[in-house]
C-alpha cells in the first residue's frame, strides 16, 4: 500500500474520530438537554394531573348543584349521568337505567326522533320543545343539547340542559291572549286610540281614530309613522287650526297627564282629548291620545240645560205646590206655590221635618206610614190636614212618588200638594145636600103614596054611586043617559090607571132596589101568562136571551110596557111581536118589534116623554113608555125606535152588562 493511500486513510479515520467525538459531544448535549425536558415535562404532567383533577372536581359540583336539570346519555338514548334536578324533573333515578324516549309523550315521539337526528347530524340542538309524562301529568321541556366527541372527534354520547317550560308556556298563552282581546277591545272601541312612542311613532292605533279624521290609511298602516308634522296635516278639520296644533304641542312638550281637552270640528262634531304620556321607571316612553265624539252627549246637555231651566220655571210658578224631602222626611226643596199654600218661605222650611212643620197632628202618623211606603217604591195619592204659617188648618192633596238616584237608590221621594180646602167645604155641602134630597125624596115617595090613596079612594066612591044610580034608574033613563053613564065609569078607571102609572113612575129610582142574576127568557116567560095575548097574536123570541144584573121587577116592568104597547097597537089579522138580543162588550142590545100600526118618525122622540100618547086608546095613559125609558136610564143605557107607518115598529135599548 503505498504511502499516500495511507495517509489518506490516517486522515479518513482522523476525520471519523473527531465525528464521532462530535457526535458524542451532541449527543451529550441532547441527552442532557432531554434529561431537563423530561424533568420539566414531568412537573407539566404533575401540573396537568393537579389542574385535571381541580376541575373535574369543579365541573363535578357545578354538576351536582346547577339548577337546571343536567343529563348524559349514550347515543341511543339510555341515560349515563344525571344530576338531582333531572331526577327530579323526569320523575327516575339513574339506578332505573331509563331510556330517555320511554319518557315521552306518546304524540311526540316521531317529533324527537327527528330532533335527536338533527342532532347526530349536526352536533347541536336549541329550543327543542318536547312533552313528556312525570309525575302523573304532561310536561312540556325545552332541551339544549350537544354531542360529546372522543380524541378522535368520534361521536360518543350526548348531553343537555332540560327546562321544564310548561306554566312558562301557558303564561305565554295567557298574555297571548290578553294581548288578542286587548287588541278586540281597542279596535272596536267607540273611542278612537292612538299610542306613540317617545320618537313619536306610532305604536298602536283603532279603526275609529281613522274614522274621526277621515285617514285613507288603515290602522295597521299607521304603525310605525311618523307623528311630528301630524297635527299640520288636519288641522284643516277644526275650527281653531292654530289653536289644536298649539295645544298638541304643548301637551307634548310638558308631558303631563290632561283630561276632557274639548275640540270643535269643522263639520260640527264635537271631540273629547285625554292625554296621558308613559313612563317606565321615570324614563319618558310614549304617550297614548283617546278621543270621544260627544257631539250627541254636549247637544243632549244643552237640551236637558234648557228643559230643566224651561221646567223650573214651570215648577216655581204652578199653583201645585212641589216638595223634595230625603229619606228622614227633611226637607230639600219647595217652590214658591208651596210657599204661598204654607205661608213658609223657602229659608223657613228647608231643612226642617215636613211632618212637623206643616202638618196638623192628626195627619202625621200617616204621612210617616206614606213615607214608608215611598222607601218601598210605591206611589199614591192622599189627603192630609195642613197648618199653615198663621194657624189656619187647610185640606191638602199629596200625590207621592219616591225619587231615585243615577244608581236607582231610593233617596226621599216628591209630593205635588193641591189645597182642595174648598173642595172639601164643596164636598160638605153636597153631603148635606143630598142628605136632604134623599130625605126629600122619601117624603115625595111618602106623600105619592097618600096622595094616590086619597085620590083613588073618591074615585071608587064615585064609580060605586054611579053604579048605583044606572041599576036604580035603568027603566027611568034614556038610552042616551046611560051611555053617558058609561063613559062617566070608563073615565073613572082611566082616572084610577093614571093615578096607579103615575105612582109607578115616581118609584122608578136606582137606590131601593136589590140586583140579581135576572133571566130575560124567564121574564118573558112571566109576562105571557099576565098579559092578555088576543089569538091573533104570536110572540117569538131568540131561544138565547141573556142573563142579566138588574132589578127583577123593573126588567119585568120595561119589557111589559113594551110588550103591553104592541099587543094594544096591533091592527092585523096576524099579529107577530118579536124579541131579541145582540152581546156587546159593555152592553146588551134588545129589540122588540111588533106588525101594527108603526109611529111617525117626528114622533119618535116625544112617545118617551110623560103623559104623551099619540091615540087616544082607551087603555092608555101616556106614562107607560115614559117608565120604560127612566128604567132603562136607570141602567146606563140607550133607547130608540125605527118605524114605518102602516108596517110595525122596533125599539131597541140597551142595558149595561
Amino acid at each position: 500500500m503505498s504511502e499516500e493511500k495511507i495517509k489518506m486513510y490516517e486522515r479518513a479515520l482522523a476525520r471519523e474520530k473527531a465525528a464521532r467525538k462530535e457526535a458524542e459531544r451532541i449527543l451529550e448535549d441532547k441527552s442532557r438537554e432531554l434529561f431537563y425536558k423530561g424533568q420539566e415535562l414531568q412537573k407539566a404532567n404533575e401540573q396537568l394531573e393537579g389542574l385535571v383533577r381541580e376541575k373535574t372536581s369543579e365541573l363535578k359540583g357545578v354538576f351536582e348543584n346547577i339548577v337546571d336539570a343536567y343529563v348524559v346519555t349514550n347515543l341511543f338514548g339510555d341515560v349515563l349521568k344525571m344530576n338531582e334536578a333531572a331526577e327530579q324533573l323526569l320523575d327516575f333515578n339513574l339506578s332505573e337505567k331509563k331510556n330517555l324516549l320511554d319518557t315521552l309523550h306518546k304524540d311526540d315521539v316521531e317529533k324527537a326522533a327527528t330532533a335527536f337526528q338533527k342532532l347526530y347530524s349536526t352536533g347541536s340542538l336549541t329550543g327543542f320543545n318536547v312533552r313528556i309524562v312525570a309525575h302523573g301529568k304532561t310536561v312540556l321541556l325545552e332541551l339544549n343539547a350537544s354531542i360529546v366527541y372522543d380524541e378522535n372527534q368520534i361521536p360518543i354520547a350526548a348531553q343537555g340542559i332540560v327546562r321544564d317550560i310548561t306554566a312558562q308556556k301557558a303564561a305565554e298563552r295567557k298574555l297571548l291572549n290578553s294581548e288578542n282581546r286587548l287588541s278586540a277591545v281597542i279596535s272596536n272601541l267607540e273611542s278612537g286610540i292612538l299610542l306613540e312612542d317617545e320618537n313619536r311613532k306610532v305604536v298602536i292605533a283603532n279603526e275609529r281614530f281613522c274614522d274621526f279624521f277621515n285617514m285613507a290609511s288603515t290602522p295597521a298602516e299607521l304603525i310605525g309613522q311618523d307623528c311630528t308634522n301630524a297635527a299640520e296635516r288636519y288641522k284643516h278639520l277644526f275650527e281653531n287650526e292654530e289653536r289644536f296644533v298649539t295645544r298638541i304641542n304643548t301637551l307634548i312638550k310638558l308631558k303631563e297627564q290632561v283630561v276632557g281637552d274639548e275640540l270643535h270640528l269643522k263639520d260640527g262634531r264635537i271631540l273629547e282629548r285625554d292625554f296621558i304620556p308613559i313612563y317606565e321607571e321615570g324614563i319618558y316612553k310614549g304617550h297614548l291620545t283617546t278621543y270621544r265624539d260627544v257631539t250627541l252627549h254636549r247637544r243632549f246637555r244643552k237640551n236637558i240645560e234648557a228643559e230643566r231651566a224651561k221646567y223650573s220655571s214651570i215648577i216655581a210658578n204652578m199653583e201645585l205646590g212641589l216638595v223634595e224631602v230625603d229619606n228622614d222626611d227633611k226637607i230639600l226643596m219647595v217652590n214658591q206655590s208651596l210657599e204661598e199654600m204654607s205661608g213658609y218661605t223657602e229659608n223657613e222650611l228647608i231643612g226642617k221635618k215636613g211632618s212637623e212643620v206643616l202638618l196638623d197632628e192628626s195627619s202625621r202618623q200617616g204621612l210617616i206610614e206614606e213615607n214608608q211606603k215611598r222607601l218601598e217604591g210605591s206611589s199614591n195619592s192622599y189627603e192630609v190636614v195642613a197648618v199653615t204659617k198663621k194657624g189656619e188648618k187647610r185640606h191638602w192633596l199629596i200625590s207621592g212618588a219616591p225619587n231615585y238616584d243615577l244608581s236607582g237608590n231610593i233617596i226621599g221621594s216628591i209630593g205635588i200638594h193641591l189645597d182642595i180646602t174648598a173642595i172639601k167645604e164643596l164636598e160638605l155641602q153636597k153631603e148635606s145636600l143630598l142628605q136632604k134630597l134623599a130625605s126629600s125624596n122619601h117624603e115625595l115617595q111618602e106623600y105619592a103614596h097618600v096622595v094616590s090613596h086619597d085620590l083613588k079612594s073618591p074615585l071608587r066612591s064615585l064609580d060605586a054611586l054611579l053604579t048605583w044610580v044606572k041599576e036604580d034608574n035603568a027603566e027611568v033613563l034614556s038610552s042616551d043617559s046611560l051611555e053617558n053613564l058609561d063613559l062617566m065609569g070608563t073615565t073613572l078607571e082611566k082616572m084610577e090607571q093614571l093615578i096607579s102609572d103615575v105612582l109607578e113612575y115616581s118609584s122608578v129610582s136606582s137606590d131601593d132596589k136589590e140586583e140579581e142574576d135576572v133571566s130575560v127568557s124567564g121574564v118573558i116567560d112571566d109576562i105571557e101568562k099576565l098579559l092578555h095575548i088576543p089569538d091573533n097574536i104570536r110572540i117569538e123570541r131568540e131561544t138565547t136571551l141573556p142573563i142579566i144584573k138588574a132589578d127583577r121587577v123593573r126588567i119585568q116592568q120595561l119589557f111589559q110596557n113594551l110588550m103591553s104597547n104592541a099587543i094594544r097597537y096591533s091592527d092585523k089579522e096576524q099579529g107577530v111581536i118579536k124579541i131579541a138580543c145582540k152581546e156587546g162588550k159593555t152592553h146588551n142590545t134588545f129589540s122588540v118589534s111588533d106588525n101594527g100600526i108603526g109611529i111617525e118618525k117626528e114622533y119618535h122622540h116625544k112617545i118617551f116623554e110623560i103623559f104623551q100618547s099619540l091615540n087616544k086608546h082607551k087603555d092608555s095613559t101616556g106614562i107607560g113608555l115614559s117608565i120604560v125609558k127612566k128604567i132603562v136610564d136607570l141602567y146606563s143605557g140607550e133607547i130608540w125606535l125605527e118605524s114605518i107607518q102602516g108596517e110595525g115598529t122596533t125599539f131597541f135599548f140597551t142595558l149595561k152588562k
